[in-house]
């Protein structure tokens, strides 16, 4: 699961305010008494359980305790105590687990013993105990063992931060006052420092569906699901023919849980990834794991970036049924220009160029033809509308040609051919330079009829809600909004 949640069971782990549940075991032959300690806990804020001895033990024991009720019969735990001793010291963690009225139920499960520095906490554990039949609490007792020393007068035990979780594993300690961060939040299941509490871990899924037909043009859309229910700064990666871009309209996007966008740019015919950064919120840095996929589209496609919805299919080929197909001349050079300079130096017969950054492909020629009225009519409108245009070719068109190819064309040319004689067949003469892509979003989403039709029971309802509007605005939200 991508989204978990454990439960610390202790209802008092850190003493914040009172010294329930917590008992001090002066061990054979001393005598101690045990309190709430306000001074500076294993978290650093005020409160722990202190053991003080004021006579000296006579066997390797003592120590201190703390009691849970609420656990549940024949169920797995593992138990988890911050403490510190005033002086070396090794100690055992035990687990006893008792019946509503104190009986215990089998042996107490013991933990391994562990090397205690003077005044530095330490964690000490007990895990994968199984409960037993009837049991309702457990008493967790640390106490002095084989390789330890005497407690003697003025030595202490400060007892802490008690994590009670189910499962064969112990959790590093945590209860409803932590900070959310790092993909995780934290909450009391009621009242602060004498309830269970519970860390809840968000790992953001990312879920990919390609759709390579022209409905209206290859897409893949991207779910990124999972993140926590509160603001995260979320940009989506593509990357293609060794190419990393953000994801029109994923970039720096504030997701609240999940959410869902369509890349209607991604490369045709090629394997294609998608990554995640999550730049800010609780989930920030959160690693998620990349998605792969491939839109294998029977045709190209040359649409405008910003407006999906126009995009027109290309053939290699003569397009089956009249539709663009790319003409004998196409494609035939890719010209890669630099800014130069030759500097012809005194005394010297050879000059110095001074040349600048190699450029994209210059001069690509797309050249077209259409043999079908409604093929035409759409490029038609394509070419009048966009200023720059998207092609995306499939691999064997050229295999140095990107896979997205931003062409800035600055006069395409439409050359009826045989129209004035009763013909269908027009050439389309497009030539340009490869630039970057613009950095905008999408400016007209689609909206389907469906998605219309179900916004107003009739039309004189869609009337009155659009009222003033324009018919661009009508385009980008039906809705009105």
């Amino acid at each position: 699961m991508s989204v978990s949640t454990i439960s610390n069971r202790a209802t008092n782990p850190k003493v914040a305010a009172a010294a329930t549940g917590y008992a001090a075991v002066a061990g054979t032959g001393g005598t101690a008494n045990g309190a709430r300690n306000t001074g500076t806990g294993y978290t650093g804020a005020a409160g722990f359980f202190r053991v003080a001895w004021t006579a000296v033990t006579t066997a390797l024991s003592g120590g201190g305790s703390y009691t849970q009720t609420g656990l549940a019969a024949n169920t797995q735990y593992s138990h988890l105590l911050m403490v510190r001793s005033s002086k070396a010291q090794m100690v055992r963690l035990g687990a006893q687990y008792q019946t509503s009225t104190g009986a215990n139920v089998g042996a107490a499960a013991n933990g391994s013993s562990v090397a205690l520095a003077a005044s530095t906490w330490t964690a000490v554990l007990v895990e994968a105990a199984t409960s037993g039949a009837a049991v309702d609490r457990v008493v967790l007792t640390v106490a002095a063992t084989t390789g330890g020393a005497l407690w003697a007068n003025g030595d202490t035990l400060d007892v802490g931060f008690v994590t009670i979780v189910t499962g064969p594993k112990a959790s590093a300690p945590f209860d409803g006052s932590y900070t959310n961060a790092a993909s995780t939040m934290y909450a009391w299941t009621g009242a602060a420092d004498a309830s269970t509490s519970t860390a809840t871990n968000y790992m953001p899924v990312l879920a990919l569906v390609a759709q390579p037909d022209f409905d209206p043009c290859p897409r893949v859309e991207i779910t990124l699901s999972d993140l926590t229910p509160t603001a995260n700064t979320v940009t989506v990666w593509r990357t293609a023919d060794g190419r990393r871009q953000a994801v029109r309209g994923f970039r720096k996007r504030s997701i609240i849980s999940a959410d869902f966008i369509v890349d209607y740019e991604a490369p045709l015919g090629r394997p294609v990834s998608y990554d995640v950064e999550v730049i800010d919120g609780i989930n920030a840095q959160a690693a998620v794991p990349q998605a792969i996929t491939a839109l294998n589209a029977t045709a190209g496609c040359i649409q405008d970036p910003l407006v999906p919805g126009g995009a027109v299919p290309i053939h290699g080929d003569v397009g089956p049924n009249g539709e663009a197909y790319l003409r004998g001349q196409a494609l035939k050079a890719l010209e890669y220009a630099a800014d130069m300079s030759i500097v012809q130096i005194l005394g010297s017969p050879d000059p110095v160029a001074l040349i600048g950054q190699r450029m994209a492909a210059g001069g690509v020629d797309m050249s077209m033809s259409t043999r079908a009225a409604q093929a035409a009519a759409d490029m038609r409108r394509l070419l009048q509308s966009s200023p720059l245009l998207l092609v995306r070719p499939l691999p064997e068109w050229a295999s140095a040609l990107p896979g997205l190819c931003y062409l800035a064309a600055g006069s395409p040319t439409e050359l009826p051919v045989t129209e004035a004689w009763g013909g269908s067949l027009i050439r389309w003469e497009l030539k340009g330079d490869l630039v970057a892509a613009p950095t905008m979003n999408v400016l007209v989403p689609l909206w389907t009829y469906g998605d219309v039709k179900a916004l107003w029971g009739t039309y004189q309802q869609a009337q009155t809600a659009l009222s003033g509007k324009t018919y661009l605005d009508v385009l980008k939200s039906p809705a009105g909004t």
